[in-house]
């Protein structure tokens, strides 16, 4: 029964990583470049892809907390002991840094309805700003994962 409740728990995360890194990477590769003329387009991704980044968040929270307390190199809370417990500090400062980038571009500065202006080429450069830097810690995060199961 253990085995499958870790076996459920790494491929939710898996599929939240998917959705939440997939969409920034994607968003900064291929939709932005093309749709970058077109603000309403862009509001709309960004309106739309909320309900699945929030989400992804929740899972990545519960599943990551389950799979951090039964990894071995957990050492305790607070206890960074060992290349893994550094890793996953540093990992999850990351993460904690793209949800305040997440909070500061899209509750504070409100770039998804400024796309919506008659001038919406100031919001789309910050737009791009905020998808270029959630990209590329998103995939510092991944690297960061890969490390972790060194041994």
């Amino acid at each position: 029964m253990l085995q499958l409740l870790v076996s459920i728990s790494v491929w939710l995360h898996a599929l939240a990583t998917i959705v939440f890194i997939g969409h920034f990477v994607l968003l900064a590769g291929i939709y932005l470049p093309v749709l970058s003329k077109n603000g309403s387009a862009l509001s709309e991704i960004s309106k739309r892809s909320r309900p699945w980044m929030y989400t992804s968040l929740l899972v990545f929270a519960i599943t990551g907390t389950h799979l951090m307390l039964i990894d071995s190199g957990y050492l305790g809370f607070m206890d960074f002991g060992n290349f893994w417990g550094i890793v996953m500090l540093v990992k999850h400062i990351l993460v904690f840094a793209m949800i305040a980038l997440g909070f500061w571009y899209n509750a504070i500065l409100r770039v998804g309805p400024m796309m919506l202006t008659n001038n919406p080429e100031q919001a789309i450069a910050r737009f791009r700003k905020y998808v270029n830097a959630m990209a590329v810690c998103g995939v510092l995060v991944l690297l960061l994962t890969a490390l972790a199961q060194v041994e």
